[in-house]
């Protein structure tokens, strides 16, 4: 009697095992299908509201080469033509020394920097303002707003940064004390411009500055 007992006991136990399994499975099913049902309007959201937060898990979305993004979204010559526009702008308003008309040509967020041979990089806003005040003070450099920029590259945002990129090289003119000829001059070298492009609005954010790229994939030939 006692070995039957077991057995049955066995029997039931088994029983509530499979049965336990199958619930548990079934259960597996309309969890995932409720989580793919509740996903997609999520990822909708998310894409069309946040395309560009980096806490958002945008795995789903296609992934386009690089090379694919420059060409797709960039209009290189409309690009090249407001960028030289900024340009003449900024070399036509630093010789007029006019300061509101300047920093309408310049990104002056955080990270601004001018660099020249005998200063070496100045950082941030405050510091360059006081550079160019001091310069406009002291001297009368003379240039032309119709110097030509060479060497084009042009990054899509979000490959690097979230805007539109761009690093040129053209002429810029300085200052320069000579305390040994008592001589102070201006002389014109090949500055290199980093631009951003944010709201649709380029501007110069450094001149010899840190962010200066040549990267031949983004290249406009």
């Amino acid at each position: 009697m006692c070995l039957k007992r077991n057995f049955g006991t066995e029997i039931t136990v088994l029983l509530v095992i499979t049965l336990s399994a199958c619930l548990l499975s079934c259960g597996d099913v309309e969890l995932d299908i409720d989580q793919e049902q509740t996903e997609k309007p999520l990822k909708f959201i998310e894409f069309v509201l946040f395309p560009t937060a980096p806490y958002v898990d945008k795995s789903y979305i296609e992934k386009v080469p690089e090379e694919e993004v420059a060409v797709r979204y960039i209009d290189f010559e409309a690009d090249k033509k407001a960028i030289r526009e900024v340009y003449s702008a900024f070399i036509e308003a630093y010789v007029e020394e006019d300061m509101t008309a300047l920093i309408n040509t310049l990104d002056i967020s955080t990270g601004i920097e001018w660099g020249t041979d005998t200063t070496g990089i100045i950082y941030g806003w405050n510091n360059v303002r006081t550079y160019i005040q001091t310069n406009w003070s002291i001297s009368d450099c003379e240039s032309d707003p119709n110097w030509e920029l060479t060497d084009f590259y042009i990054r899509p945002q979000n490959v690097s940064v979230p805007w539109t990129e761009a690093s040129v090289k053209g002429p810029m003119f300085y200052y320069v004390p000579d305390a040994v000829l008592v001589v102070d001059t201006c002389y014109t070298e090949i500055g290199r411009f980093y631009f951003t492009k944010k709201s649709g609005v380029w501007r110069i954010h450094q001149i010899n500055g840190s962010k200066y790229f040549a990267d031949e994939t983004y290249r406009v030939r």
